[in-house]
């Protein structure tokens, strides 16, 4: 049964006689609101609501009869908006009628969950700002002796506070009635004297002393970490997921906060802190911390919209202690209550916030420990909130209500940014760190606290890295003298016109092996090759390797000055060469010249050496942060892992035919020489300057009928818009690595190649080639993954303090396992800085810190979400900007430089690169020095001068174009 128990339809405001209305201008605390709520009138974003269980005797038309003596008490709730020449006005009315309904389900099924659905489905509809009444009440009888008392208000008359005040009268009076007593004086101050303290604060000396407080606070605009990744505009409604930390954890949290001298909220905001802290990978993060803003003696008495949101600003460095972050937000606090009634939308405007549609803080901590410990004649009550308002980002509401129950923690979520499974599993690790803060001691490094659950800690270790495989002992060479053996007659290398047998390559390759074992080549020393891409790079390559030494790629494409550096710097025993003039002769390296040279003298068969997996198996170099090129040291044991795991995964038959195409100084072509010759395929060889000829490429592919290659994602895409990828009829499987694959070019890729497989792969030089891999799906959709870790291979995700990123979570990715490289060669200080203690695996384990950002996925996959630091990538090759500004500073008349990546499309590209001779971007140095490009026609942000500007120079800054 449901009655109504109204003094009219409640649709409406119930005029007095003769009496006329106050008129009010809107305080500032509403004046946001109202203008929110008018850009989507419908919305019921706005509506705040709670319920109250009681248990025990209730008299409806008493506690009816209460509500309305409430309703005439308190101004706010009977008030309605209008506009005007002046601006937004509120009109008290004198009376309105009560909007309450009961419902008796004392005989319904599950009477409990139908009351929730009816308060859910009123939550949702919004209130009418101009004809009012804007709340509602209902009551529930789901029991003989219980009951349930909802009530929604629209924010912009009515905050936590408020409501408090409300549900304390209505108990006061509704105990009086029962008792057939007179309830006591009205007990509220008139929303006149609300309005005029607001507008005396505001043209008061205090209030200035706020605006300067907070305009020095966050002068400089500080960036604000947001556990989506990004912002949104606030839906029309939110995500709730209600849980509760248990008496013993709350118990412990108390205890904790004794012990710090703080109080229990200000542990909960700390471990908020620190949490939001390593789910962004910010040290420095800022909370919203909804505040009262009743600090006059007017406003604690007068039910209505005060409360403020301010930020709250915190460094959360790894090697602090808890015990001094939770210092920091006392201190914090206390400074923000002291300015708590400047206006939040204030500083926004101070800052110049509002124009760029830039938020002030992050997630918010709502505290409620407002005393709804009370009784309606002796009936107890308990309360509970169903809608704090509208939902920006994601609100922590947290209640003590001295149950004995613990604490209920809500956590509201705006739609547009998180999906339901996101905010469940934010709200198990902040609860999960929460507990193990209460037992830990506060007194060590927040390092030691991660924010992954103990089931997402095990699900990453024992699930995503489980990739452990027994392998043989063997190196990169042994497969491929075993393969020559096995099947001597059959095509290994096809160049050209030109084609050898496995026996032929072979036989070449050893006794030119023997010649360079007579100028020192032996297991642990260096082998240059600079050979164009031909016969005699396989065979050079080969030789080496079986002489027992590492070779060491020396492009002959690239500069002088870079091969005269990475001679002198690995002190390669010799360094084979197709013709004289190759190399430098300046840098005291003995020279074996392939032209000319006769080796037939040499025995054919394979050379004996005191070779093992630990030897290293080649030395590409890559380059380094400040300005000197470093080189990678890769083992036979590391390459043979990656080698084996690609055969495992891909299954190459003697039927395969596999291009090469990559130059030798790019750890790709690694798998390109090699995997072949250890399977008994054909390896075909491009002519030097395929790889950059897409139509070439093609018509190689589709004459020698190559079934695998490999292509970086940007000359995919290249070969999928301009040439006829079509005719690559005999192609059954292409990889991509080097890049990032958009998965537009994955799309068009399988739109163009149907029945091709299409595999992800990534890995740094500082390890054997790849070390992810995953396979593209016609149907997928999103970024596309780096996937999985391959054999013996480990993948962590880890935050600033080392700890491992639950899925979901962004974080600094490091390798570990089989494939890594030694170190650095002749880098004793960058090996140690990036090649580091594997804190998870056994001792001695390494790990290397590859400087990408990358995040798990539920199905334990790795997305590669950028750079932590500045380094570009063009197709394929790895550049530091640090690099070119070392560069650039060389020069004379440079003194700074600042170099900037800058991605352009061919046609109509989103930046204009000006007319020839001018420049676009300004030199921008802030007070630490810091340098940054800024284009000529925006305006200089504040806190930044010019360095350089566009005249009277001709040039302030260089770029770095892909495709160019």
């Amino acid at each position: 049964m449901t009655a109504l128990l109204t003094d009219t339809d409640g649709a409406g405001p119930v005029p007095g006689p003769d009496v006329t209305p106050v008129v009010l201008p809107l305080t500032a605390a509403q004046s946001g609101m109202w203008f929110a709520q008018s850009l989507d009138p419908l919305s019921p974003a706005h509506n705040t609501a709670e319920c109250l269980e009681i248990d025990g005797p209730l008299d409806p038309e008493l506690f009816a009869a209460a509500l309305r003596r409430v309703t005439a008490e308190a101004d706010a709730l009977r008030v309605t908006f209008e506009d005007s020449p002046d601006g937004p006005r509120q009109r008290v009315l004198p009376s309105v009628g009560l909007p309450l309904t009961t419902h008796d389900l004392r005989d319904a099924p599950d009477a409990g969950r139908r009351a929730e659905e009816w308060m859910r489905a009123d939550l949702a509809e919004p209130f009418g700002l101009t004809a009012g009444p804007l709340f509602r009440h209902a009551l529930f009888r789901v029991g003989e002796k219980r009951w349930l008392w909802y009530q929604r208000i629209h924010h912009l008359v009515m905050d936590g506070f408020g409501y408090s005040l409300l549900v304390r009268r209505a108990a006061e009076v509704y105990t009086a009635l029962t008792r057939g007593e007179e309830p006591g004086s009205r007990a509220f101050g008139t929303l006149a004297d609300l309005v005029a303290e607001d507008s005396a604060y505001r043209s008061s000396d205090a209030f200035a002393a706020d605006r300067a407080h907070w305009t020095e606070a966050f002068a400089d605009r500080p960036a604000v970490p947001r556990l989506a990744g990004r912002g949104a505009l606030p839906s029309r409604t939110f995500l709730r997921r209600t849980a509760h930390l248990g008496p013993e954890a709350t118990e412990a949290v108390r205890d904790l906060a004794a012990r710090l001298r703080a109080t229990w909220p200000d542990v909960l905001i700390a471990a908020q802190a620190l949490y939001t802290s390593r789910a962004t990978g910010h040290q420095e993060v800022v909370l919203g911390l909804p505040m009262t803003g009743r600090m006059g003696s007017v406003s604690l008495r007068v039910p209505g919209m005060v409360m403020n949101v301010l930020p709250l600003r915190l460094d959360v460095a790894p090697d602090a202690t808890f015990a001094e972050l939770v210092r920091q937000v006392v201190l914090g606090v206390r400074e923000v209550r002291r300015h708590q009634r400047y206006r939040y939308e204030d500083i926004r405007r101070d800052l110049r916030l509002l124009r760029e549609n830039r938020g002030l803080a992050g997630p918010l901590v709502n505290v409620m420990p407002y005393d709804h410990d009370l009784d309606f004649a002796g009936s107890p009550a308990r309360a509970r909130n169903l809608s704090a308002g509208q939902v920006d980002d994601l609100t922590v509401n947290v209640y003590d209500r001295a149950d004995g129950r613990g604490l209920r923690i809500d956590h509201d979520g705006n739609p547009a940014l998180y999906d339901d499974g996101e905010l469940a599993a934010h709200q198990e690790r902040f609860l999960y760190l929460v507990e193990r803060l209460g037992r830990a001691d506060p007194h060590v490094p927040t390092a030691a606290h991660g924010i992954a659950t103990a089931a997402e800690l095990e699900l990453i270790a024992g699930t995503f890295n489980d990739t452990g495989r027994t392998l043989p002992p063997t190196t990169l060479i042994g497969p491929i003298e075993s393969r020559a053996a096995r099947t001597p007659d059959a095509t290994a290398l096809v160049y050209g016109e030109t084609s050898l047998t496995y026996e032929e390559l072979n036989t070449r390759a050893n006794r030119l092996a023997r010649h360079l074992r007579t100028l020192g080549a032996r297991p642990g020393a260096v082998v240059g090759v600079s050979v164009p891409r031909s016969v005699e790079l396989v065979v050079s390559l080969l030789a080496v390797l079986k002489a027992g030494a590492a070779y060491l790629p020396l492009d002959p494409d690239h500069p002088e000055q870079r091969l005269a550096y990475m001679l002198r710097d690995a002190a390669p025993v010799c360094a084979v060469t197709d013709r004289a003039g190759r190399l430098p002769e300046d840098t005291g390296t003995p020279l074996v010249v392939l032209d000319g040279l006769d080796v037939s003298e040499y025995l054919w068969v394979n050379p004996s050496r005191p070779l093992t997996p630990a030897h290293p198996a080649y030395v590409i170099y890559t380059s380094g942060s400040a300005g000197r090129p470093k080189g990678v040291v890769v083992s036979h044991g590391a390459i043979d892992n990656r080698l084996r795991w690609m055969q495992g995964a891909y299954g190459l038959t003697a039927d395969d035919r596999v291009l090469q195409k990559t130059p030798s100084s790019f750890d790709v072509s690694v798998w390109e020489f090699f995997w072949p010759l250890r399977q008994g395929a054909v390896l075909v060889v491009a002519e030097p300057g395929a790889h950059e000829d897409p139509a070439c490429l093609v018509r190689l592919i589709r004459e020698q009928g190559v079934t695998t290659c490999h292509f970086v994602p940007s000359m995919l895409q290249v070969l999928l818009a301009e040439a006829d990828a079509e005719a690559c009829g005999s192609l059954r499987r292409v990889f991509s690595s080097g890049e990032a694959l958009p998965r537009e070019t994955a799309d068009a890729f399988g739109r163009g190649l149907p029945g091709v497989e299409l595999h992800h792969l990534y890995g740094p030089t500082e390890a054997a080639v790849d070390v992810t891999f995953h396979t593209c799906a016609a149907d997928a959709a999103g970024p596309v993954p780096i996937g999985r870790p391959v054999w013996n291979t480990r993948l962590y995700v880890l935050d600033a303090a080392l700890q491992p990123c639950p899925p979901g979570i962004p974080g600094e990715l490091h390798l570990a396992g089989r494939q890594l490289a030694d170190g650095y060669l002749n880098c004793p200080g960058p090996t140690a800085s990036r090649f580091v203690a594997d804190p998870f695996g056994r001792p001695a384990e390494r790990m290397y810190r590859t400087g990408d950002l990358a995040r798990w996925t539920a199905e334990g996959e790795v997305v590669h979400l950028g750079r932590a630091d500045d380094r570009v990538k063009l197709p394929g090759q790895r550049i530091e900007p640090g690099e070119t500004e070392t560069a650039q500073t060389t020069r004379g008349g440079v003194d700074a430089a600042c170099a900037l990546g800058r991605r352009t499309r061919a046609k109509g590209g989103p930046f204009d690169p000006g007319p020839e001779g001018r420049a676009t971007h300004l030199v921008l140095e802030n007070a630490i020095g810091r340098l940054s490009l800024w284009p000529v026609w925006r305006e200089v942000p504040e806190g930044w001068s010019v360095r350089f500007g566009p005249a009277p120079h001709e040039v302030c800054a260089a770029t770095l174009e892909p495709g160019r």
